[in-house]
């Protein structure tokens, strides 16, 4: 962490020093702006793709946005604890917001396809458990940087510590979550459901690998805050902004805009327009029998 707390001296009040760096205006604007128009370009999607479990990442965007506008007003004083709190408590919370709307797609994908019986976990399961996995990595981020605003640094203590194990946590949900995305991709392409089989031509796989890149993207994230939060206030990690825009801003707009461009709307929008021309054509029942015929594999 980079706060440093000052004892009064000769009967003085303690201050505290919430950055070891002035921060940045200019990058803080430019990474507001970049988070609100990539917030905006997803909230105009969701209608066109019926795509309301991008709500979370709408709402983590939104973190996102108003959390660097915190760290550009940091720049006027570094010892100004509402700036520092504003960002803090909404940079730490968006990239759980965000996750919840990647778990979220992956059971929307399965349902799509007809793979249930190839998914470690069925649809509805798989979107209830890490959903409430991530509902509680979000709890213990609010909590943890809600309490430091309080100024107390024993009870800013306990709450870098409560952070830290969010961010464990998450690490942990998130390298299980790529496991079972892993093993569906497997075996969706090694056998095919009679869906995929009638449409060739569907690019479903770039939009795993979107969902892997986003994963990594927050992962790594995480990581280098785990790193920050754990390390000592002397280590680049805490002294140099530049680590908060690459492995922190940079990664969460790269996210953002990823899912923008490989939409997983635009996929389960069509795949849902390709069932209904094939029942149009007479080949739903082929569909229907396909799937239940297929056996769940081996775990």
């Amino acid at each position: 962490m980079d706060i440093v707390f000052h004892p009064g001296k000769n009967g003085t009040d303690p201050w505290v020093e919430f950055y070891p760096y002035t921060p940045s205006a200019t990058a803080g604007y430019a990474f507001m702006g970049l988070f609100g128009v990539s917030t905006l370009a997803h909230i105009v999607l969701i209608f066109p793709f019926r795509a309301a479990y991008f709500i979370p990442l709408v709402l983590g965007g939104i973190c996102e946005t108003f959390g660097y506008y915190g760290r550009a007003w940091s720049h006027q004083s570094r010892f100004e604890i509402k700036s520092w709190a504003l960002q803090e408590m909404l940079i730490l919370c968006a990239p759980p917001l965000v996750a919840a709307t990647v778990y979220m797609v992956l059971g929307r994908i399965v349902r799509s396809f007809g793979a249930e019986h190839l998914s470690s976990m069925r649809p509805k399961r798989l979107t209830l458990v890490f959903v409430m996995n991530d509902v509680l990595c979000f709890c213990t981020q609010l909590g943890g940087a809600g309490v430091q605003v309080t100024g107390d640094q024993q009870v800013m203590k306990i709450g870098k510590k409560v952070v830290l194990a969010g961010l464990i946590f998450s690490l942990v949900v998130f390298a299980w979550f790529i496991l079972i995305a892993a093993k569906l991709h497997r075996r969706l392409r090694q056998m095919p459901t009679p869906f995929l089989k009638e449409n060739p031509d569907l690019h479903w796989q770039r939009y795993m690998w979107a969902i892997y890149l986003s994963c990594f993207a927050l992962m790594l994230r995480n990581l280098v805050r785990t790193i920050q939060f754990g390390a000592g206030q002397t280590t680049d990690v805490n002294t140099k902004e530049a680590y908060i825009y690459v492995f922190d801003a940079f990664l969460m707009f790269f996210t953002m805009f990823l899912l923008i461009i490989y939409h997983p709307g635009r996929l389960v929008k069509q795949a849902r327009r390709l069932t209904k021309t094939l029942a149009g054509d007479g080949n739903s029942d082929a569909l229907l029998n396909g799937c239940e015929m297929g056996q769940r594999p081996a775990r």
